[in-house]
């Protein structure tokens, strides 16, 4: 038996059994993932933020990161950023930075699959 044979009769049916098994069970799993969309709303403090720092955290581990600055001598504008979540809980460690200093904020979120989560700040940078 030559080695072509050898997978062709016995590696490569196993291989592809291992792959269709790893398929069935992703697509099994797929209720336990989320794609959430965050927006943050800043309100009348919009003009004050210089920057944001936002650490995703699901099940007590960092998942993702976003920053995000304003340009010299404008305001930060619109933000906010999508992504794939592994758990549709968990919470958001977000650092604004401000002329007065920075403001350390702790979020928990809920996620639906495709749905938009919007963090209202204002109330806590002003």
């Amino acid at each position: 038996m030559t080695r072509y044979d050898l997978f062709r009769r016995r590696i490569a049916p196993i291989a592809f059994g291992v792959a269709v098994a790893f398929i069935a069970y992703d697509s099994c799993h797929k209720h336990d993932h989320a794609n959430a969309t965050f927006v943050f709303d800043f309100g009348s403090a919009a003009l004050q933020v210089r920057s944001i720092d936002v650490d995703v955290v699901v099940d007590g581990e960092t998942y993702s990161h976003f920053n995000r600055n304003a340009l010299e001598g404008t305001t930060i504008g619109p933000t906010k950023f999508s992504g794939g979540l592994p758990s549709h809980d968990g919470q958001l460690k977000i650092d604004v930075r401000l002329p007065t200093g920075t403001r350390h904020l702790v979020r928990s979120f809920h996620a639906d699959d495709g749905g938009t989560i919007t963090i209202p700040l204002e109330r806590d940078l002003q």
